[in-house]
């Protein structure tokens, strides 16, 4: 039998990926401190089809998730909620593109998954085998009771549904000290409005209309391994980390404390995504970095591998397997056996395949393919990050390829499969000219001029209105950890979870004990767990506050607060809401390293949005993803008609002496 190396990837992460697995397939388990309190409940509707069939079983509510802010217009009158994402969007000729609205948010919308036990603990058993979403949707029963927003009997009503807000304050990063620290006033309210966004009836294995259809990408980039171009040798200055091209530097003298990711949180919640995922859910898996570019982050080569009690593992020859059961199924006694891709295939993906095809090859649903790209995840999108980030390319593979697959069944309600892009980054693009690019490496002498990476075509406006004409028929969720040179949201990531009518989650690893790997993986199955219930469909909870509208235009702010569902028809509730041990419904900062603060931005449209003197590239201009500067653009970025010119010590300039040619 062949040696594996003893540090290979999949030695180091096993025991963590299989926690993480635990964590999504029996959620209750990683709820610590909540009562679990289990009820009786009825059988579905008959006016309601295969979406709804909770029968008589023990069904309770097991959780409230409150997973994304977004500033919105409620119409009280109709209960319509329409977010406001950004600048409205027009086409060439200066006209609104359909949907797009120059109106001002009258309130936000709370994104909200209402979670209940184990849907598979019932009499009539779910029509896919080990059904994995626990997310409840409309229609379907709850301790006797149908969950209904109907205005003939509605279960589901704005007034039990109570927002407490401390404040809206500037996100500054990194957790501030006492909370709302430039004022704000403490409110509690009842919503105006709320619905359910169906995105995909309840998984039903004859249908195949039901199944999700998921791009799981994942951030491979220097910033993630500690690959950073710094000064400190410790990695302690944050304001002097940037991201550098392949090659150029030394690895610095201690990882850990360069990384964004020094627990590997970002491969293994895309693993444990996948394994949260329908037997009969499609799944596809990407990887991207300037070294790699954007790549199926999938291997075809998994194979049973046994330790030797040294800490190395040797490969069973002629024994694939899809997980570890089938390894310990067929190992000799005394010996731990485990499932993982061979060494050898961590520096390719699919051999003899082109880009395209091993998208192809690698998509699927049933076992092996899903073991092909959680294995390929880990092997190809783990260790040795290399470069600058290539988000928006990455991003455009992945909807390119879902847009073409699958050619479903179109379901009346539903429209179709419902399409997903899950996106794990500690970060903003940086290898497109954006303000996040770094013309100029500032830390050698004399200056190191870069261009942007050599394979990228994709600007984000040009991607924003492509998904906008194609009416965003992909679902984009962004999971976002911080990066040392990067701790506030990406505003254009999170303008397009808006858009696209997905979530967006920014979790503040940055102030996190680097040796507390609990809190790391927890934060992380969280946000996993929040996606997953989501992509079927969500709560949208409306509250009418018109303080919105004079929240600072232009700049990243914070929601801090609790969001509570009350309703004496359903005691589980009861449970959901006691004590402080929970957290899935509170946004604020939980202790002295969580900062769970939902956040959310009204965008600038114009320069004189944000200063009546402002001007392209100058002080106080508008940044294309709707945030004001706080100083001059960076000299080189694109401006004027057609990107033609190039800013330049605060203004647009036909050229900039100095610059790189």
């Amino acid at each position: 039998m062949a040696q594996l190396h003893p540090k290979s990837s999949a030695a180091r992460t096993q025991s963590a990926a299989a926690t993480g697995a635990r964590r999504v397939v029996l959620p209750w388990a990683m709820l610590a401190g909540t009562a679990a309190t289990v009820w009786t409940i009825t059988g579905g509707l008959a006016s309601c089809d295969y979406s709804a069939r909770f029968s008589l079983d023990q069904i309770a509510f097991q959780t409230v998730q409150v997973v994304s802010a977004f500033p919105a217009i409620i119409n009280t009158q109709t209960g319509a909620i329409k977010r406001v994402c950004g600048a409205p969007l027009r086409d060439e000729a200066g006209d609104l593109l359909p949907g797009q609205t120059e109106a001002d948010p009258n309130g936000m919308e709370l994104t909200v998954n209402l979670v209940s036990s184990d849907p598979n603990n019932r009499k009539n058993k779910p029509k896919c085998a080990n059904e994995k979403d626990f997310g409840i949707k409309e229609g379907e029963r709850i301790e006797f009771q149908s969950l209904s927003t109907s205005k003939e009997f509605s279960t589901v009503a704005p007034g039990h549904f109570t927002l407490e807000l401390d404040c809206y304050e500037q996100h500054a990063g990194t957790q501030g000290s006492g909370g709302c620290a430039g004022g704000g006033t403490k409110s509690s309210q009842k919503a105006k409005a709320v619905n359910f966004r169906r995105d995909a009836l309840r998984c039903d294995k004859d249908k195949s209309d039901t199944f999700q259809n998921v791009a799981v990408i994942v951030d491979h980039t220097g910033s993630v391994s500690g690959f950073m171009a710094t000064d400190q040798p410790l990695c302690k200055n944050a304001s002097n980390f940037a991201e550098d091209t392949p090659g150029t530097l030394k690895p610095p003298g201690d990882f850990i404390e360069c990384a964004s990711d020094p627990r590997y949180v970002l491969v293994d919640g895309a693993r444990q995504l996948i394994d949260s995922l329908n037997a009969q859910d499609r799944v596809v898996a990407l990887g991207y970095s300037e070294k790699e570019q954007v790549y199926a982050a999938c291997t075809d080569d998994v194979v049973c591998q046994a330790d030797d009690g040294a800490g190395s593992y040797t490969i069973v020859e002629g024994l694939a397997c899809t997980s570890d059961t089938d390894c310990i199924t067929s190992s000799k006694a005394g010996s731990n056996f485990r499932c993982g891709p061979r060494p050898d295939q961590t520096k390719a993906t699919v051999p003899n395949r082109a880009p395209n095809d091993q998208l192809s090859f690698c998509y699927g649903a049933n076992a092996q393919k899903k073991a092909f790209n959680k294995y390929g995840i880990e092997a190809l999108a783990k260790y040795e990050g290399n470069g600058r980030s290539p988000v928006y390319e990455a991003i455009q593979a992945g909807y390119d390829f879902l847009k073409a697959f699958p050619a479903g069944p179109v379901h009346p309600e539903t429209k179709g499969n419902a399409k997903h892009i899950v996106l794990l980054t500690d970060g903003p693009d940086t290898c497109t000219p954006n303000d996040n690019f770094t013309f100029v490496q500032p830390f050698k002498a004399g200056g190191q001029c870069r261009k942007e990476c050599s394979f990228t075509t994709v600007r984000y406006k040009e991607l924003l209105h492509k998904m906008a004409q194609d009416g965003f028929p992909i679902h984009i969720h962004v999971i976002q950890i911080q990066s040392k040179g990067h701790t506030e949201p990406d505003e254009t990531l999170q303008e397009l979870a808006c858009r696209s009518e997905g979530t967006y989650q920014l979790i503040s690893t940055a102030s996190f004990n680097r040796s507390d790997a609990e809190k790391w993986s927890d934060s992380m199955s969280r946000a996993i767990l929040k996606v997953r219930y989501a992509l079927a469909g969500t709560w949208r909870v409306g509250f009418v506050d018109n303080n919105v509208k004079s929240e600072p235009i232009g700049q990243m702010r914070a929601m801090r607060g609790r969001m509570k569902y009350q309703n004496n028809l359903f005691q589980s509730l009861e449970n959901i809401f006691v004590g402080t041990a929970e957290i899935d419904y509170r946004f604020e900062e939980l202790d002295n390293e969580r900062d769970t603060r939902l956040t959310f931005r009204r965008a600038c449209a114009v320069d004189t949005d944000c200063d009546a003197g402002a001007k392209e590239c100058g002080l106080n201009s508008c940044t294309p993803g709707g945030l004001c500067r706080n100083a001059p653009a960076p000299d080189g970025l694109p401006c004027g008609p057609n990107g033609k010119s190039v800013c330049c010590k605060g203004t647009c300039e036909a050229k900039c002496e100095g610059l790189c040619k």
